[in-house]
């Protein structure tokens, strides 16, 4: 029986002498394992959770401008915008480019000339377009129709009515060819009527002729002097 004593208080004397455990043994533990795996995957999901945001976002982008960039689909195949652009140009590039240049030649010369358009004239012009297009749906389904809106409408007529105030003095047709105009025609689409019942509709045709072979030849003139330069399509 005293022996197994003096084990007990051997075994209690070995216990208290044993070193506690410090926190500076811990923090090591922790520092050198733990710590470098947490470290390790945060980039992880942070190129994770990148990589959903831009999936997420061109899902989004694809959502809205899908219509846009892809204007018809045909048997899961893509018709893009890009494409269609590239026919169109191929097809009407070179006189729509023309067409745009010629404009700003236009728009160039009539400023120049400092010319005003009376409003009065532009709504005037305006509601006689209105009157002529009522039986057929209207003035804005006929511009819709040609893919023009009552801007451009505005735009063209401003233009025309600037263009014919810079040809006034070449576009005014005279008596003498106003009474020739009237018996050419005295037995077909004057016939029974008098040059006084039909002399405005004469003057205008006369001068719509006139205006538009002044306009072409004033044109090609201020086409030569101006500056252009085309890079090609």
């Amino acid at each position: 029986m005293p022996k197994a004593t003096k084990k007990a208080v051997s075994r209690k004397n070995t216990i208290k002498k044993s070193a506690p455990i410090s926190s500076q043994m811990v923090e090591p533990m922790f520092t050198d394992s733990v710590m470098p795996s947490s470290v390790a995957a945060k980039p992880s999901n942070n190129k994770v959770m990148t990589i959903a945001l831009i999936v997420v976002a061109v899902a989004l982008l694809t959502y809205k401008t899908g219509p846009w960039l892809f204007p018809a689909v045909v048997d899961n195949q893509p018709i893009s915008r890009f494409g269609l652009w590239s026919r169109l140009e191929k097809s009407y590039g070179a006189q729509s480019l023309d067409d745009m240049v010629n404009e700003k030649i236009l728009d160039s010369a009539i400023a120049k000339a400092n010319v005003k358009v009376d409003p009065a004239k532009l709504s005037d012009q305006i509601k006689v377009l209105e009157t002529q297009f009522e039986s057929t749906g209207g003035l804005d389904e006929a511009l819709k129709q040609r893919g023009l809106t009552r801007t451009d409408l505005e735009k063209q007529i401003k233009t025309q009515l600037a263009v014919e105030e810079i040809l006034a003095d070449k576009i005014s047709p005279t008596e003498e060819e106003i009474k020739a105009q009237f018996d050419a025609g005295a037995l077909t689409a004057y016939k029974g009527k008098k040059l006084e019942e039909v002399k405005a509709t004469i003057t205008d045709e006369l001068k719509q002729t006139k205006l538009r072979d002044a306009f072409l030849t004033w044109f090609a003139e201020i086409k030569k002097s101006a500056k252009v330069k085309t890079f090609g399509l």
